[in-house]
């Protein structure tokens, strides 16, 4: 019997673990799902609106925008490199700063005019709102424990190491890394705006919390091409982040999140190709 004690107590920490997973679920986005569809409109929920049917075709063209000229192979990408210096050293960079560009045309300056277009609209009331972001900061500082002890097990896979950075010459210096990063960041904000601001805030006067997994289904899909494991984390982060952006009515959460756990990405992934060293 004494040999079997370290299984039992072993097991236990498992199932306490499991159950504390379990509790910390219902009150992160079960509970905050009740409360934001309590939030809805009686009277806006009897009537026929269009700004959620707009939204969602605006979602689907904007979708298509990136990807037909959101890539390398395009004339407007052609066009790009022409129009810009090709005698250093960081033009390498350029493609990936196009990615941002264009990322931020489909994904955050095109709704934003939708949005001022529309009367009674206001940017702020779809997720850009400061006001409350430290309140909420231990939100995300539990969502980053919880998500890179996962991140680090995948790093050891070479899918992974295959894959990150984005960027091929990330590891040549602190500058070549900065700069991508700047540029990453830059999407990451234009996508968190796009499906957790403009997607979220657009339909939830609509269709309350549902909204959310509106959103999380073309979310994984754009995650199409990485490694699976990846992709189905995509659900979940959809699902969460979403919750998260509704119920504090505010992405800045999602986008600090975002960006820390893919830098951290990178990061494993130099040191687990032994490139780290480079930068010393």
């Amino acid at each position: 019997m004494f040999l079997f004690a370290p299984f039992r107590w072993a097991w236990g920490i498992l199932v306490t673990f499991v159950l504390w997973l379990g509790r910390l679920w219902q009150y992160l986005i079960v509970e905050q799902w009740q409360k934001i569809h309590e939030e809805m409109d009686p009277a806006r929920v009897k009537k026929v609106h269009y700004l959620g049917p707009a939204v969602m075709c605006w979602i689907a063209v904007a979708l298509t925008f990136n990807e037909y000229y959101g890539g390398r192979n395009t004339a407007v990408y052609k066009w790009f490199l022409k129009v810009l210096p090709s005698d250093h050293q960081y033009t390498a960079i350029y493609s990936n700063a196009y990615w941002a560009l264009s990322c931020s045309v489909a994904y955050f300056i095109l709704p934003s005019i939708l949005i001022i277009l529309t009367p009674g609209d206001r940017i702020r009331d779809y997720g850009l709102k400061l006001k409350g972001f430290f309140s909420h900061i231990w939100i995300y500082v539990l969502l980053y424990m919880i998500v890179m002890p996962a991140v680090i097990a995948v790093s050891y896979m070479p899918s992974f190491q295959g894959t990150y950075p984005f960027y091929y010459l990330a590891d040549r210096s602190w500058l070549d890394l900065g700069l991508w990063w700047l540029f990453y960041g830059i999407q990451f904000f234009c996508l968190e705006f796009f499906f957790r601001g403009y997607f979220l805030h657009g339909l939830k006067r609509d269709v309350g919390f549902h909204a959310i997994f509106f959103s999380a289904l073309p979310y994984c899909m754009i995650h199409f091409g990485k490694p699976m494991l990846e992709t189905l984390g995509a659900i979940i982060a959809g699902v969460v982040l979403g919750t998260l952006s509704l119920r504090t009515r505010s992405i800045w959460s999602g986008v600090l999140i975002h960006v820390s756990v893919a830098y951290s990405m990178d990061l494993l992934a130099l040191w687990q190709k032994g490139k780290i060293s480079v930068f010393m």
